[in-house]
């Protein structure tokens, strides 16, 4: 009976950190006894197996990631903020390990991972469309008009990016189980998960999660029929000419693709780039500072909105951790092409390939949306005060990938491998 209350305990270890999130959203329950809660199970897995993690292959830039963002929150002018970015960050790469140390389990644990994580993207989908902002136009109106009868939350809600984001990672693996072979009860679901979730990022208006899921999607039907690259590139460009055309005739277009837009966001970056020097250049702004320090030199609102972030997850990565963010970044990226690559030899008609294929085009819709907005973060703004959390989003993706290698015994390097497992 213990035994089997130890390996529940460890199976359910991602779902631990969650109250952490809570605590630096809404401030409940405390902080100490969320991250009390959070790291329990590797103490009770310590306990059953003598080890507190299992090796991963991200084991290295993870540590490097941790040292820049304590430094982060030692220069960070404000120490609340700070810590519960921090500490959120922790949440995270708990999660991350969380998985990664169940990667030994059934084929049937992972399907009711992927389950979870689909009514946690169903759930927070819904609550955009029944609280968040909206960008009305003639194809989502009706959607919007249809939950506005919900009951409205006090609190922070999400924006058409936040949830894009969202679902421009998790469609790409949901088109994975539709699609290939595997038992057609699952086909089912996640053919209607993935239908309903491109019907939803349709409606978002969201041209940054537009432009991440189709070429993650691209991506996994360049690797199904080579020959459709040849056919993709043209339409782009077919694409491309029609929208630059148009675009002036075409309101809604003008709206989900905005020059104006795309130039702010360009002002953003040079002028944070501006601030990244001197002992900036090396430690950061700070967790979460970047709100503050831009603020006070360049104001924190555009055209009636607030700036609450740089929209470019790279640079607000850079401002959070310095340049130890900038390395463990550069480091994770190269780890990432190194298993892609591999994976991609290994491939073949096995579904478990292909579902491998399947998250490195989640983590490609990913690397683009964090082009144009940020994506491991979340800001809320209030007249009172400001939130800075960390999202686990793309730690997932990270840590799927990294069972996904293991399992099919691929390798970053010989050298980058060694590191990971002797740091």
């Amino acid at each position: 009976m213990q035994i089997k209350l130890v390996k529940t305990i460890l199976a359910l270890q991602p779902l631990f950190p969650i109250p952490v999130y809570f605590s630096v959203l809404t401030g409940h329950p405390p902080l100490l006894m969320s991250l009390i809660i959070a790291v329990m199970p590797m103490g009770i897995d310590y306990w059953y197996t003598r080890h507190i993690i299992t090796r991963t292959p991200f084991d290295l830039p993870i540590l490097i990631f941790l040292f820049g963002s304590l430094i982060g929150l030692i220069v960070a002018p404000d120490k609340g903020v700070a810590t519960g970015a921090l500490c959120s960050t922790i949440a995270s790469i708990l999660v991350y390990y969380g998985i990664t140390n169940n990667r030994n389990t059934s084929t049937k644990y992972w399907l009711w991972t992927a389950g979870i994580l689909c009514f946690i993207t169903l759930s927070l989908s819904l609550w955009f469309l029944s609280q968040s902002e909206r960008r009305v136009l003639f194809f989502n109106q009706w959607a919007f008009n249809l939950f506005s009868r919900f009951p409205k939350t006090v609190g922070p809600v999400l924006n058409l990016h936040t949830i894009a984001g969202l679902l421009s990672v998790v469609i790409p693996a949901l088109f994975i189980f539709a699609f290939y072979k595997t038992k057609l009860r699952i086909r089912i679901i996640a053919f209607t998960f993935c239908l309903l979730f491109i019907g939803i990022l349709f409606l978002s208006d969201s041209g940054t999660g537009w432009l991440a899921a189709f070429f993650s999607l691209a991506f996994i039907l360049v690797c199904w029929r080579r020959w459709l690259l040849f056919v993709f590139i043209p339409a782009v460009g077919l694409l491309t000419t029609g929208a630059v055309i148009f675009y002036d005739k075409i309101f809604w277009l003008q709206t989900t693709i905005s020059t104006f837009s795309l130039m702010a966001r360009t002002e953003l970056w040079r002028n944070t780039i501006i601030l990244l020097k001197g002992k900036a250049a090396i430690l950061g702004l700070g967790q979460g500072a970047w709100f503050y320090v831009y603020g006070s030199r360049y104001g924190n609102t555009l055209d009636g909105n607030i700036l609450a972030h740089v929209h470019n997850s790279y640079l607000q990565l850079y401002c959070d951790a310095g340049i130890l963010g900038l390395i463990a970044m550069i480091l994770a990226a190269i780890i990432f092409t190194r298993l892609s690559i591999n994976l991609l030899k290994v491939s073949g008609t096995n579904s478990i390939n292909w579902i491998g294929i399947g998250l490195i085009g989640s983590i490609i819709a990913g690397a683009v949306f964090a082009i144009f907005d940020v994506n491991h973060t979340i800001t809320y703004v209030t007249e009172t005060g400001y939130i800075y959390l960390a999202l686990p989003l793309l730690w997932i993706g990270a840590a799927l990938i990294s069972v996904m290698s293991v399992k099919r015994s691929v390798q970053p390097t010989k050298f980058l491998w060694f590191l990971s497992k002797n740091w």
